[in-house]
């Protein structure tokens, strides 16, 4: 896949560093996702409205985009993948949900004051 261009905001199973696989959304901008590496966030089914009332967190709805179940995009531990330990795309997140993914990021680094 090196060299095919990832689109921001597509959500891909990829495996994670820790060694296990886990629901991603890209967020490093489709003009740098033509090399190995890009930028995830991990997401997670797992205790969603809780972890959703946080501004670092955000909701993405079962379907929505391609996520299997209601899950939760997790900003905090994003983290660099391979563009080969991405194993299969669920879909694409759309408009809304994309750019809310990127400000959890910011919120995440304190670049934006949380309310």
């Amino acid at each position: 896949m090196p060299g095919q261009e990832i689109p921001q905001g597509s959500l891909w199973l990829a495996e994670l560093a820790e060694g296990y696989e886990r629901p991603c959304v890209v967020v490093s901008r489709a003009s740098l996702n033509k090399g190995a590496i890009v930028l995830v966030v991990p997401c997670t089914s797992s205790d969603v409205t809780a972890k959703t009332a946080f501004p670092n967190n955000v909701l993405l709805d079962r379907g929505t985009g391609g996520p299997p179940r209601d899950s939760a995009a997790m900003a905090h531990p994003a983290q660099p993948v391979e563009v080969e330990a991405l194993r299969a795309l669920y879909g694409q997140l759309p408009e809304e949900d994309l750019t809310r993914v990127p400000h959890a990021l910011a919120r995440s680094v304190d670049h934006f004051e949380t309310p």
